[in-house]
């Protein structure tokens, strides 16, 4: 009989590489006490090579699927996120499916420990936010057990994989025009790292509109950052406290740009007037502040539609070409930016 050397190794294969029991390696599994620590770690390394994966599901005849998706966030205390969520189990509650949510808070191992306990729970497909710094190598490691998985927000450079993402590029673009065309010169962009997609979409939509309008976009202006309320708080002292410093800021998403309007405002600016700023979202907690912020807005709602109908369809024929969908986003204009003075 001819190997096939995708095929998933089986618990008796691993055991006799390992010259052990079958037995012992069961327990090994289980974290057995009766098991040495040297052979628990040596079980387990085995099972990590060979993308062996514990199908708790499996009794008897097990069903070809479970109805239930994973998903993965990297914050849920992001409301843009819990939006997103919101929609992803309103379109899975009509399939039938039930969700299992993890939160990785932007650990890339706990996303990866929580995609294999999907699989071994036999998910029917995940939805994942990659976590900064997500690797081509961390899926690939597990694609010969993980189920399907289709990334929301975030991209995986380098990976194939179906992609539901903001036209962040667009976002940038539009969002620096704006702030060109009203005389700012010195803009600031807040939040985000090299590490995750969108930020770099952004900068390549803010750079286009710059060499569209030939003025130099000034790198120093960048403040790279985890995206969350508190680090965009701390960044507006150090915006202001630049050589020249910028008159307008580019914020990374909603929380940021509401962390970094508080800490401007601490600091004696007052924002539409003698500062300008927009955010990034469109949560209704922007229009529910003084003054209100101007935002690049997309349909979370639309997104967690589009996502849900490409898990479905990647469900359905594992063997289609992968696809990366652009959500537009729209420019919300507010009190919250002012011409140039």
């Amino acid at each position: 009989m001819e190997n096939n050397k995708n095929a998933k190794p089986t618990l008796s294969q691993i055991a006799k590489q390992l010259g052990l029991s079958t037995a012992t390696v069961s327990l090994a599994m289980k974290k057995n006490s009766r098991i040495s620590e040297q052979t628990r770690a040596r079980v387990k390394e085995a099972l990590r090579e060979s993308g062996y994966v514990y199908q708790r599901s499996a009794a008897g005849l097990r069903k070809s699927k479970t109805d239930t998706v994973g998903i993965v966030l990297n914050n849920v205390s992001d409301p843009s996120f819990s939006e997103l969520l919101g929609s992803i189990e309103s379109q899975l509650a009509k399939e039938g499916k039930t969700v299992f949510l993890c939160n990785t808070d932007e650990k890339v191992e706990r996303q990866s420990e929580f995609i294999r306990k999907m699989s071994e729970y036999n998910a029917d497909g995940i939805v994942l936010v990659p976590a900064m710094g997500t690797q081509a190598a961390d899926l690939e490691d597990m694609k010969k057990f993980s189920p399907p998985i289709v990334c929301v927000s975030r991209e995986i450079t380098g990976y194939p994989i179906d992609s539901v993402v903001a036209d962040e590029t667009l976002s940038g673009y539009t969002a620096a025009k704006h702030l060109l065309n009203l005389g700012h010169r010195r803009i600031a962009v807040v939040g985000g790292t090299l590490n995750i997609t969108p930020f770099n979409r952004r900068m390549k939509g803010i750079r286009q509109a710059f060499d569209e309008a030939g003025q130099e976009f000034d790198r120093a202006l960048v403040f790279e950052c985890r995206p969350v309320r508190a680090q965009g708080y701390e960044a507006a002292a150090r915006i202001l406290d630049v050589e020249d410093p910028p008159t307008a800021a580019i914020g990374y998403n909603a929380i940021v740009t509401l962390g970094l309007k508080a800490g401007l405002q601490r600091l004696g600016k007052k924002i539409g007037e003698d500062f300008s700023l927009i955010a990034n979202e469109g949560i209704s907690e922007l229009q529910h502040t003084n003054p209100p912020l101007s935002t690049t807005s997309i349909d979370l709602q639309e997104m967690g539609r589009v996502v849900i109908q490409h898990l479905l369809s990647r469900i359905s024929d594992p063997t289609t070409p992968t696809k990366l969908t652009l959500i537009p986003s729209e420019l919300v204009l507010t009190d919250s930016v002012s011409p140039h003075r």
